[in-house]
C-alpha cells in the first residue's frame, strides 16, 4: 500500500540561517515594536528557532543594532577635531532616522555592539592628536551623542498624536506658536535646537585649545577657606535662591558651597547629603505656610488648608518636582495632614478613602502651581484650551483671571467631586 503524502509544510532541516539574517528581519520589522514572533514570522520559521541565534529580545534588539551600525558609513578620523565631531553627529543624525526607534534602543541596549570600540579608538585617538585632553575628548563624544539622540527623542516625541476637539493632532500642531519658536533660528527645522548646540560646545573646545579668537579658560578660582561654615538658615536660604532661579537639578551641595564661598566637607557636615539639602529646603517652605484658622463645616476646612499650600509652593515652584518626582518630604508638613485627613473624615468620607482622597488633592495642587507660572496665556494649558474650534470657550480662556483665583477654582472643583463621589452627607 502506497503512503499518501502530507500536504503542508515540508519537513527536514530548514534552510540556513545566520545571526545577520536575523538581525536584518529584525530591522526590517522596525526595531520600536519588534517582538521575537513577528521575526520569526518574517523569516517563515518558528518562535523557537530564533532562539538557536539571539537568546532573547534583548539579544535580538542588540543583534539589530550591531548590524545597522556595522553596515552604516560612519565618517574617517583622518581630519581635523571640528570636522570630525561635527560629521559624527551628521553620521548619527541620519542614522536614527534611518532606523526610527533606534535612540530608545541605544538608550536601553543590554549590551555594546561591536563597531563602537572601534569607532571610539579612533575618533578618540584622532582627538587626542589634536591636542584634547583624554578626558575632553571622551566628554565631547559622549556630550555630542546624548545631545543628537535625546534631539532625536524629542524632535519625534512632539509627533505624538491626541485627541483634541479639532481631531486627532501632534503636540507640535497643538504647541505651533512655541514650536516656531523653538526652531526660527535652526538652519534645519528639522534638527530642532541640535546645530545651536552642537555650535556652542565646539566653541568651548576651541576655547580649551586656545585657538585663535577665543579666549582661553581662567585659572579656577582658589578653594574656599574650609573654616568658612554657614550656618543652616544660611545654607537653606542660598539653596531656595538657586532653586528659584535655576530650578531644582541645579540645586547640589558643591553649588550650595560654592554659592557661599565654603566647601562641600562643611556644607555636609552641617546638613548631610541632596536629599538632606532638598529636605531642610522644603522643612523651610513648610514652615512659611500660613496655617489658616480652623473651619467647622469641612469643605470650608479642605479647601482653605489647599489653598493655603497651593500659595506657599506657587512663591517655591521648585518644591513640586522634589515632592512629586523625587518622593521627599518635610516632618513639618504633619500638622496639616493631620487637618486634612480630619477634615475628610468630618465630611463621611470612609477612612480607606482618605489617603487617596489626599493624594488627589495634593496632585491638583502639583499641576495648579506648575500651571500658573507664567501667568495665564503663556502656558501650555491655555494654549491647549485656546486651539478649540468654539468660540465660547475660547473668549472665557482669555478672561483676565488671577492665578490665585483660577487655583481656589480648581481646588473648589476638586474637592467637591470628592465629597460628592465619596459619599458625603449634607
Amino acid at each position: 500500500m502506497t503512503a499518501t503524502p502530507r500536504i503542508g509544510r515540508k519537513t527536514g532541516r530548514p534552510p540556513s540561517l545566520t545571526r545577520d539574517d536575523v538581525a536584518r528581519a529584525a530591522l526590517e520589522e522596525g526595531v520600536a515594536t519588534l517582538s521575537m514572533p513577528s521575526v520569526a514570522r518574517r523569516l517563515g520559521v518558528g518562535h523557537s528557532t530564533l532562539y538557536h541565534y539571539v537568546h532573547d529580545r534583548d539579544d535580538l534588539v542588540l543583534a539589530a543594532l550591531d548590524l545597522a551600525m556595522r553596515e552604516f558609513d560612519w565618517p574617517p578620523a583622518d581630519i581635523g577635531w571640528r570636522e570630525l565631531l561635527t560629521a559624527f553627529a551628521d553620521t548619527l543624525w541620519r542614522f536614527l532616522q534611518q532606523h526610527p526607534g533606534m535612540g530608545e534602543v541605544i538608550q536601553s541596549a543590554p549590551g555594546r555592539p561591536s563597531t563602537i570600540p572601534e569607532l571610539a579608538t579612533a575618533y578618540l585617538a584622532r582627538l587626542r592628536a589634536e591636542g584634547l585632553t583624554d578626558r575632553d575628548a571622551a566628554t565631547a563624544l559622549d556630550v555630542i551623542a546624548d545631545l543628537t539622540i535625546s534631539t532625536d527623542l524629542a524632535i519625534r516625541g512632539m509627533s505624538h498624536a491626541l485627541a483634541t476637539p479639532r481631531g486627532r493632532r501632534s503636540l507640535q500642531d497643538v504647541y505651533q506658536d512655541a514650536w516656531a519658536r523653538l526652531t526660527e533660528h535652526t538652519t534645519d527645522h528639522g534638527r530642532g535646537w541640535l546645530d545651536s548646540k552642537l555650535a556652542l560646545l565646539f566653541d568651548g573646545i576651541a576655547s580649551r585649545l586656545g585657538e585663535p579668537g577665543t579666549t582661553a579658560p581662567q585659572t579656577p578660582p582658589p578653594i574656599p577657606d574650609s573654616s568658612t561654615v554657614p550656618d543652616r538658615a544660611t545654607i537653606v536660604d542660598a539653596s531656595r535662591e538657586i532653586a528659584r532661579r535655576d530650578g531644582l537639578d541645579a540645586v547640589t551641595v558643591r553649588a550650595v558651597a560654592n554659592e557661599l564661598g565654603s566647601t562641600t566637607a562643611a556644607l555636609r557636615r552641617e546638613i548631610g547629603d541632596r536629599d538632606g539639602l532638598v529636605v531642610a529646603m522644603l522643612d523651610a517652605v513648610a514652615d512659611e505656610i500660613t496655617v489658616p484658622q480652623r473651619q467647622a463645616e469641612p469643605r470650608a476646612e479642605l479647601i482653605a488648608l489647599a489653598l493655603a499650600v497651593h500659595d506657599v509652593l506657587n512663591t517655591d515652584p521648585w518644591a513640586v518636582p522634589a515632592l512629586a518626582v523625587d518622593g521627599l518630604a518635610s516632618p513639618s508638613i504633619l500638622p496639616v495632614l493631620d487637618r486634612v485627613f480630619a477634615a475628610f473624615r468630618a465630611a463621611n468620607v470612609p477612612s480607606r478613602d482618605v489617603a487617596s482622597a489626599t493624594r488627589v488633592v495634593w496632585e491638583h495642587i502639583y499641576g495648579a502651581v506648575l500651571g500658573t507660572r507664567g501667568a495665564g496665556r503663556g502656558t501650555f494649558s491655555a494654549r491647549i484650551v485656546e486651539s478649540a474650534d468654539t468660540p465660547s470657550v475660547t473668549e472665557i480662556a482669555r478672561e483676565p483671571v488671577s492665578g490665585r483665583d483660577r487655583a481656589r477654582l480648581g481646588i473648589e472643583i476638586v474637592i467637591d467631586g470628592l465629597l460628592s463621589r465619596l459619599g458625603r452627607v449634607s
